[in-house]
């Protein structure tokens, strides 16, 4: 119906409303994520968490309902594939999708990244025009998560080439641009931590500090491999 932003704030309001009711705010969390509204199915979650006093660590031994929806592998059909084609764990790509979105993709930021993985308008047109997809590609195709999750990985996976696998690298140039992550790569080559540390973006370092917190949540919760 095109009231995507108007039901969303309705079922906003509605989460500030029931607050302080954790039943209620967990019927609401499940009702969410069965819609689709996954960022205010993670708010309404922690905040039922909250009401029980649980900091950050004391909420990973939470029932697993509530983690599974805080920490989704939301859009997996579409995920797991484009992830493993570019050779990225899928929980890497969750990770980032996660500290982008929260999953919404019709989520739209003041510097006009839209979508799943945040993509620029400008990048999205670069990309739909070296990969000559989607046929007559419009900016409002980031909206749509193929699109969006294509373009995303794909970019991530150009940065991880470009800096020979480097991902903290490539998370670097994903947020703050290519150029300035090779400006902060030469003052600390092959020294992760350092590279961190000379990184001049705050908003960069913690980017890069959540994904890596993120992943290893994500790791606990569904990994069972080596």
């Amino acid at each position: 119906m095109g009231l995507f932003e108007e039901a969303r704030s309705e079922f906003e309001e509605l989460r500030n409303r029931l607050e302080n009711d954790p039943v209620r705010l967990f019927q609401l969390a499940d009702h969410l994520a069965q819609i689709g509204l996954y960022r205010s199915a993670t708010f309404a979650a922690r905040q039922v968490l909250n009401l029980a006093g649980m900091d950050d660590a004391e909420t990973m031994n939470a029932p697993k309902f509530f983690n599974h929806i805080r920490f989704g592998v939301h859009y997996k059909d579409l995920v797991v594939p484009l992830a493993t084609q570019a050779d990225f764990h899928p929980l890497q790509i969750f990770s980032v999708i996660r500290q982008e979105s929260l999953f919404e993709s019709n989520i739209q930021s003041s510097a006009s990244a839209q979508g799943l993985m945040q993509i620029i308008p400008s990048t999205g047109a670069e990309i739909a025009r070296n990969m000559g997809w989607p046929e007559e590609y419009t900016e409002a195709d980031l909206s749509r998560p193929l699109v969006n999750l294509t373009f995303g990985i794909n970019y991530l996976e150009n940065q991880l080439k470009a800096f020979d696998g480097d991902i903290f690298a490539a998370l670097a140039a994903y947020n703050g641009g290519p150029g300035n992550a090779q400006q902060w790569l030469k003052l600390a080559p092959e020294d992760p931590d350092l590279f961190l540390e000379v990184i001049r973006y705050s908003e960069t370092q913690d980017y890069i500090r959540r994904i890596y917190e993120i992943f290893n949540i994500y790791r606990q919760l569904y990994d069972r491999s080596e």
